[in-house]
């Protein structure tokens, strides 16, 4: 301003500020009052000067301030009026739709979820109301990384999709030797650096890094391209095909020989592909492959992977209170009782989770270390060689399971024909198989922060299996399918770009990274915020306006805020402390003496045991679940239908209202 107004910035400084608080006040600036000071006196004279009124009015808006209080500080110069808003809003998703209708000529991701509106309970019922609960479906496009036009070509993957072979346990689902060994060293990574966070004796020491198999460049940011809500529900086959339809001929203005030839990413949670892929079975003989739905090549979200791979988890492992070792006996333990219910939060649930594993891995420190404690440990100055060394017997002896010591497998082998070989310690056996299975969800949830698809790879021929042996069926056939297409199907060029759009990072910061379907989620929490505030006058046009600068609205609210000197987070603001959980965790376990076998432990009368979800997963997919899926692909490909699995465990029902919070 000090620019564009010289002598009225000079005026207003001094009428501002004394001479003397100019001089000695550090503290107290009154530059950003006296700007926009100025901005309501330009407003005031034309209302084309909207350099300051047409923002502050959004930032106020999507922070959910009401009608009539953007009318007056409409009347005080500060604001635009309300009509004005939604009019602006109307003209920006204008905008935001032709600029991705500009993204989509070129390599693009595309995504899309369902979007449920809850209006309010006392809507009248008549003939005309609406409904309760109105459904839609919300689509993002993506700019893809690492994109070139000629490696998304449609017809060389539909060409090797004819000619592929079966999918084989041996060469394409069981993890290799490197991606074996790559898990391993990041577990023993994992190990240590638990140690180093939650023990303050060795506060001094920086935790290891871990290795990067195929992350996301430094400083890289994902740009997002929002399209309008529209009121299909796309919780059926045809509510799909019409979405697509929807998406591309309607909103982006794309004709069919546009999209005859591209293959395009598309990452949706597994129902959603299921659909899709019935779809596909069911139009194998239209008219071109956009219209056969062939030109969307599909990925899981690695979210609703997390989710599943957590419930499945919970329902393995959950026992009772009275059976020691369970879950339910950790979460009364850690006074975590809602997490019993038939709901429990997400959040909560991955992060007791997370706490009693490293209760599990530091108590092992203790028993593992070669000292009298972790402080003697830390007196010794061991480096990180040390460290590591340590950590292989740990992963060896707490983290492998293993039902008893070899010398009582000798004796109970050597008496087969004895009344008293009975010799078993369930719940040793029920903890390693926890603690095993849990390494897991850790290894996943780092990887994905840290935005590395490398380390999620490696590790998803177990995954198939934890969630076949768990009865998860849905997500082992979901993880077969991407291996297949991975392996089988697309092309090499392809099947990088596959793997270098899974991850979105839109901060470039480190460890900020999340799956993209994620991503989409925060962004329907955001526009059920925005929309609800606005009460139930809104139409869906209006949600529709919303969804299309959802992203230019985070980004305005974040902006003015900074100009304005507005922190994200308080200046005491700091991350909780969940060491506490952590040591009481692990000292119980060390009072129970879980880390040891005890043939006669007097609680195992108690212990149910649990299923080893790797080998039963790996028994099963070896006896039919590897032939059933080339089948079903078959089928599919001749379109014969599309046949979805039936999960042996109760369906996810997580409660999800504080997912974009994390």
């Amino acid at each position: 301003m000090h620019k564009n107004a010289p002598l009225l910035y000079t005026i207003i400084m001094n009428a501002a500020q004394t001479k003397r608080a100019k001089e000695n006040n550090k503290i107290k600036d009154c530059g950003i009052a006296c700007n926009i000071i100025i901005t309501q006196l330009a407003a005031q004279r034309s209302h084309h000067s909207l350099l300051f009124s047409a923002p502050f009015t959004l930032f106020c808006w999507t922070n959910g301030v009401s009608r009539q209080t953007i009318e007056a500080l409409h009347k005080c110069g500060l604001c635009i009026s309300f009509t004005s808003l939604l009019k602006l809003l109307e003209r920006l998703a204008d905008q935001c739709v032709r600029r991705a209708q500009w993204i989509a000529r070129g390599p693009h991701v595309m995504c899309y979820d369902n979007i449920n509106i809850s209006t309010s309970i006392f809507v009248e019922q008549r003939a005309s109301a609406p409904a309760k609960v109105q459904s839609g479906t919300f689509a993002i496009l993506y700019e893809v990384r690492n994109g070139n036009p000629a490696h998304m070509r449609l017809t060389p993957i539909l060409q090797r999709a004819q000619a592929a072979s079966d999918l084989m346990f041996n060469a394409d689902v069981r993890p290799t030797y490197d991606q074996t060994a790559s898990y391993y060293q990041q577990l023993r990574v994992h190990v240590v650096n638990i140690l180093l966070e939650h023990c303050s004796y060795f506060k001094n020491l920086a935790t290891l890094p871990y290795h990067d198999r195929r992350k996301l460049p430094v400083g890289y940011r994902t740009k997002q391209y929002p399209l309008r809500t529209s009121t299909i529900d796309e919780s059926s086959i045809s509510g799909n095909m019409a979405v697509v339809n929807d998406v591309y001929i309607n909103q982006l203005k794309m004709t069919h020989n546009e999209l005859s030839d591209r293959a395009i990413p598309s990452f949706n949670d597994q129902s959603t592909n299921a659909r899709i892929r019935g779809a596909k079975a069911l139009r194998t003989q239209d008219i071109n492959p956009f219209t056969q739905l062939q030109f969307i090549q599909l990925g899981f979200g690695l979210f609703h992977l997390c989710l599943n791979l957590v419930w499945a988890l919970l329902h393995v492992h959950r026992g009772s209170i009275h059976q020691i070792g369970s879950l339910s006996y950790f979460f009364a333990l850690l006074d975590r009782t809602r997490l019993g219910c038939e709901h429990p939060d997400y959040h909560t649930l991955l992060s007791t989770l997370l706490q009693i594993l490293r209760g599990i891995i530091l108590n092992s420190w203790k028993v593992e270390c070669g000292y009298d404690s972790l402080a003697a440990l830390a007196s010794s100055k061991p480096t990180a060689d040390d460290l590591l060394r340590i950590a292989d017997t740990i992963l060896s002896n707490h983290a492998t399971p293993v039902y008893e010591p070899s010398s009582l497998k000798k004796k109970k082998q050597s008496a087969l024909h004895s009344d008293d070989t009975d010799i078993d310690d369930m719940a040793h056996r029920n903890f390693h198989l926890l603690t095993r299975d849990l390494l897991y969800v850790l290894e996943l949830v780092t990887a994905i922060s840290d935005g590395d698809w490398g380390r999620v790879e490696d590790i998803l021929g177990s995954l198939a299996m934890v969630f076949r042996g768990a009865g998860s069926n849905n997500y082992c056939a979901e993880i077969l399918h991407f291996l297949f297409n991975l392996k089988k199907v697309w092309t090499p060029e392809f099947a990088d770009i596959m793997r270098d759009n899974a991850l979105v990072n839109f901060s470039g910061l480190e460890g900020h990274s999340m799956p993209i379907d994620l991503n989409i989620e925060h962004c329907i929490k955001f526009l059920k915020q925005f929309f609800a505030a606005k009460g139930i006058y809104s139409t869906w046009d209006r949600l529709g306006d919303i969804s299309a600068t959802v992203d230019l609205l985070q980004n305005v609210k974040k902006q003015v805020g900074h100009a304005l000197g507005i922190t994200y987070r308080g200046l005491t603001h700091s991350s909780p402390d969940s060491s506490a959980s952590v040591w009481k965790v692990a000292n119980k376990i060390n009072e129970l003496g879980l880390h040891q076998f005890t043939s006669e432990r007097m609680e195992n009368d108690s212990v149910q045991p649990v299923i080893d979800t790797l080998i039963t997963g790996e028994k099963k997919m070896k006896m039919g679940t590897i032939a059933t899926f080339n089948r079903k692909v078959r089928s599919m490909f001749a379109g014969q239908g599309f046949e979805q699995e039936e999960d042996e465990i109760p369906r996810l029902s997580f409660d999800l209202s504080n997912v974009a919070e994390e």
